[in-house]
């Protein structure tokens, strides 16, 4: 999520490291499915794996998260005495607004997007899960986002601001 580019922020996260996912056995199978296959390993996904690893690990990785669970908490905590929402948490570089509703998926989309942010809302639940490397400002284009998809709930009331 770097920004700067006019584009979406995605916080879903990186790229897979497995493969496809065996179909279910039969019911009438008397064999166990054997999972080596499965679980071989691809030298490509492994070698990107163990340089991102190495990159995280000699970054200061604890800090930015430290840092991001900071402003989701400061960002996010107004958001506790709405009527829309039943519970705010933060844990780590986690966020996450649970409505008394289910998220309007179609309308929180649009909402974000104004905001310049793609976020995967599902069920009740509005949440981030940025990079280790995002920006406080766009970290806060995030937040706001999310903020504005609560105020935009039928069920939100005056929120001390």
């Amino acid at each position: 999520g770097g920004g700067g580019g006019g584009g979406a922020l995605s916080t879903d996260g990186g790229h897979g490291s497995g493969g496809p996912a065996p179909a279910p056995a039969p019911a009438s199978a008397t064999v166990p499915l054997m999972h080596g296959p499965t679980f071989m390993a691809n030298p490509l996904a492994c070698s990107v794996a163990l340089a991102s690893t190495r990159l995280l690990l000699g970054s200061p990785w604890r800090a930015r998260v430290e840092r991001i669970e900071r402003q989701l908490e400061r960002e996010l905590a107004r958001l506790r005495g709405s009527p829309a929402v039943r519970d705010v948490r933060v844990l780590g570089a986690i966020g996450v607004v649970e409505l008394e509703e289910p998220v309007d998926v179609e309308a929180s989309q649009a909402i974000l997007a104004e905001h310049g942010v793609w976020l995967r809302p599902f069920g009740r639940l509005l949440y981030t899960m940025p990079p280790f490397v995002i920006s406080e400002a766009d970290l806060g284009k995030v937040t706001a986002g999310m903020r504005a998809v609560v105020e935009a709930s039928p069920l939100h009331g005056s929120i001390s601001r």
